[in-house]
């Protein structure tokens, strides 16, 4: 598992993740993320959290494979490390 994921991966059970990342704390981020996520084939609920700076995805196991949730993470962590440095940067996109 790539590192950038792994430093703000607080759990991982099947059907549930929850990452934390400091760029959550801004509202705008925090907005898009949940969007995002919540247009991905098997999300079932993306509820994000400015105070903690997190994001919970609660999703179908059958639909998102544990490969494919690593690499969306990863894509997201990048993402995230992008926007708190202040580097323009375009949101991962895992629809359809």
């Amino acid at each position: 598992m790539d590192l950038t994921l792994l430093k703000y991966l607080k759990s991982f059970s099947e059907g549930r993740v929850r990452l934390r990342h400091p760029a959550l704390r801004d509202k705008a981020v925090a907005d898009l993320t949940r969007e995002r996520m919540a247009a991905t084939p098997g999300a079932l609920s993306v509820e994000c959290n400015t105070l903690s700076g997190s994001v919970l995805l609660l999703y179908d196991h059958h639909r998102i494979s544990k490969e494919r949730l690593i690499t969306m993470g990863t894509a997201w962590a990048r993402y995230l490390d992008a926007v708190r440095a202040g580097q323009k940067a375009d949101p991962p996109s895992f629809e359809a």
